[in-house]
C-alpha cells in the first residue's frame, strides 16, 4: 500500500469512528426512546400507545456530579420489573447511551460506592439475586451477584441491608399519549403502572 492510501485510509477510518461515536451521542434521549431509539434491541413499546406509560430516573447514578438518565416503559414489565435504557449524562447537556439493566425500581439503589447500583432481580416469589453493577464511564459491568432465598432469615437480612445501604432514586411516569401532548410537563412522581 502507498504512503498516499494509507494516509487515506486512516483518515477514513477516523471520519467513521467519529460518525459512530456521534451516532451515540444523544441530546434527549427520552425523545429518541420514545421515536425507537433502542440500541438493547428490547421489545418496547409492545403496548398500544393508551396502555403505554413511560418511567424516567434522573440522577447522578455513578456519582460524577452530573445528571444521568435511566429509561423504561410499562410494556417491558412484569412483577419483577422491566428492562431499562441507561444514559451517561455528559458535562456539555448531552447524554451517551450506557447500557441496559432489568430491575424493579423498588428494590434498587444507588451505592453505597460511588459508581454502583445495587438491584435485587426476583426470580420467583421469593427467590433471586441481588447484583451490583459498577457504572464506570464507558460501560456497566456486573461486579457481584449472590443468589438470594428471601424466605431464610439471613438472606432476607442480606437483602434489606444492601437496599438500606444506598439511596433511592426519584422515579416519574408519564403516559405516552400525554407525553407526545406535552413532553415536559407530563411527568408524575412514582411508578405509575
Amino acid at each position: 500500500m502507498t504512503r498516499r492510501r494509507a494516509t487515506v485510509a486512516s483518515l477514513v477510518l477516523l471520519f467513521v469512528a467519529g460518525v459512530v461515536s456521534a451516532a451515540d451521542r444523544l441530546s434527549d434521549p427520552t425523545h429518541d426512546f420514545v421515536e425507537g431509539y433502542d440500541p438493547s434491541g428490547n421489545d418496547f413499546f409492545a403496548n398500544t400507545p393508551e396502555r403505554t406509560v413511560l418511567l424516567r430516573i434522573r440522577d447522578d447514578l455513578d456519582g460524577d456530579g452530573v445528571a444521568d438518565l435511566a429509561l423504561s416503559e410499562s410494556s417491558t414489565w412484569g412483577n419483577a420489573g422491566g428492562q431499562w435504557l441507561l444514559f451517561h449524562g455528559q458535562r456539555d447537556g448531552g447524554y451517551v447511551y450506557w447500557g441496559t439493566l432489568f430491575f424493579s425500581s423498588g428494590a434498587m439503589t444507588i451505592g453505597p460506592q460511588p459508581g454502583e447500583l445495587s438491584a435485587y432481580v426476583r426470580t420467583s416469589v421469593s427467590r433471586g439475586s441481588l447484583q451490583v453493577h459498577q457504572l464506570g464511564p464507558g460501560a456497566i459491568t456486573l461486579a457481584r451477584e449472590r443468589s438470594l432465598d428471601l424466605e431464610r432469615q439471613a438472606d432476607r437480612a442480606t437483602y434489606e441491608a444492601a437496599l438500606a445501604a444506598g439511596r433511592r432514586p426519584a422515579l416519574e411516569h408519564c403516559k405516552l399519549l400525554d407525553y407526545r401532548r406535552d413532553s415536559t410537563g407530563c411527568w408524575r412522581p412514582g411508578l405509575g403502572l
